[in-house]
């Protein structure tokens, strides 16, 4: 079965990530400063030009998907991905980055940095209560 650069990305990519946080941090990872995405797999296999497409409509998707559930269970997903012996650097507090597949949807850019600012402020609150206790 040949996949298209989407499903590709999506079924041998992100279903490797089991929360949908990280699956957001992941595809954030990939996102450059110009608003591109680098990654050299799917690049070198459809092109730059279908990988970008890919992995911004998943982004989009999964970015949409994130802002609608509540922040004590994405705080949830974060505790379980943190727990798990091989537990991704990118969700550690002081590289996790929640990004909007466009600089110019202010309104997504911001829901996600109060949730990223969020997480990172619970997580460092409960880090400091246990080194109290």
């Amino acid at each position: 079965m040949i996949l298209n650069a989407t499903e590709d990305f999506k079924k041998r990519t992100l279903s490797a990530l089991p929360t949908l946080l990280e699956k957001l941090a992941y595809i954030c990872s990939l996102q450059t400063s110009d608003g591109d995405y680098t990654h050299w797999g799917m690049s070198r296999m459809f092109g730059p030009q279908s990988t970008y497409e890919a992995i911004q409509s998943a982004h989009t998707e999964t970015a949409g998907a994130l802002i609608g559930v509540p922040i004590q269970r994405i705080y949830g997903e974060f505790l379980q991905a943190m727990e798990r012996p091989n537990s991704s650097e990118l969700l550690k507090p002081e590289s996790f980055v929640l990004k909007s597949p466009t600089s110019d949807d202010e309104l997504l850019s911001a829901h996600l940095r109060l949730i990223q600012n969020s997480v990172v402020s619970l997580a460092r609150e409960e880090d400091s209560t246990r080194q109290v206790a």
